[in-house]
């Protein structure tokens, strides 16, 4: 019953994001796979009329307790549409995910019941549901890319948990070609899933876009963060929280005009 609610929901909110006046002429697929272990994957394609069939890939990923829904709903705090609206704009095809125990994925176990569970030691499922949604993106870019063979750019880009996760992708899968990461947290006390352990396998342009007052990764963090790096990232800092200003977006547009993408 709360999968249907959370779908209903889902559709409804599209209906009306994509009513707006600078939506028009766009298309959501939403998206229902069964993962390679049993667990159900849901997110959406978004492209618009004008969409290149080798149009490039922009793989979207969204913070702890959020959804897909962070890069559809309108005016959301964190500025998740206007990066889709942005990305929209330069011919990107734009895929998300519901991250595991997030949106209509959501579980017994609330995560941040896991996030606790991890700080007290026990980090296990938290672990679990980082890998296995790093997994479920890679699950869903074979099925992409098997249906838009030309593709030749694919750029992740997470906000927060998002951000952790994007890490680990472009990491470990040879078909990320660019990398856009807001406010990643250290996640130092699980060493296992945190993104300095995977930094230096990052070989492809970085943008990493931090804060000067980051609650969940400290200056020096980010510094070792930017150290350890494969290819050092181009790093923006913005006199913020982890709640970025909407000014990050544009540093996401001024760091693609000079990737050419």
């Amino acid at each position: 019953m709360k999968t249907n609610l959370i779908k209903t929901i889902f559709v409804a909110l599209v209906i009306a994001t994509l009513s707006a006046p600078g939506w028009a002429q766009t298309f959501v697929q939403q998206l229902g796979y069964d993962a390679p272990d049993g667990n159900r994957i849901t997110g959406f394609v978004y492209q618009s009329k004008d969409t290149r069939k080798d149009a490039p890939i922009a793989v979207l990923m969204h913070g702890l307790m959020g959804s897909s829904l962070h890069w559809l709903a309108a005016d959301n705090l964190a500025y998740g549409d206007d990066v889709t609206a942005m990305l929209l704009a330069r011919g990107y095809r734009i895929v998300a995910l519901d991250a595991r125990a997030h949106g209509a994925r959501r579980e017994e176990k609330k995560p941040m019941a896991l996030v606790k569970a991890a700080r007290r030691g026990n980090s296990e499922a938290y672990q679990n549901m980082i890998k296995g949604t790093v997994k479920d993106y890679q699950f869903l870019l074979d099925k992409v890319m098997k249906n838009y063979k030309k593709t030749k750019h694919v750029l992740v880009v997470g906000y927060s948990m998002g951000a952790q996760m994007g890490t680990l992708l472009a990491a470990q899968d040879d078909r990320v070609t660019h990398l856009a990461t807001m406010v990643p947290p250290a996640v130092r006390n699980v060493p296992e899933v945190s993104p300095i352990k995977f930094a230096s396998d990052v070989q492809v342009p970085w943008l990493l876009i931090t804060s000067t007052k980051d609650e969940f990764s400290t200056h020096e963090q980010n510094a070792e963060l930017i150290a350890a790096a494969g290819k050092t990232p181009t790093n923006v800092s913005f006199d913020s929280g982890h709640m970025l200003p909407e000014g990050y977006v544009g540093s996401i547009e001024n760091w693609l005009d000079g990737q050419n993408q």
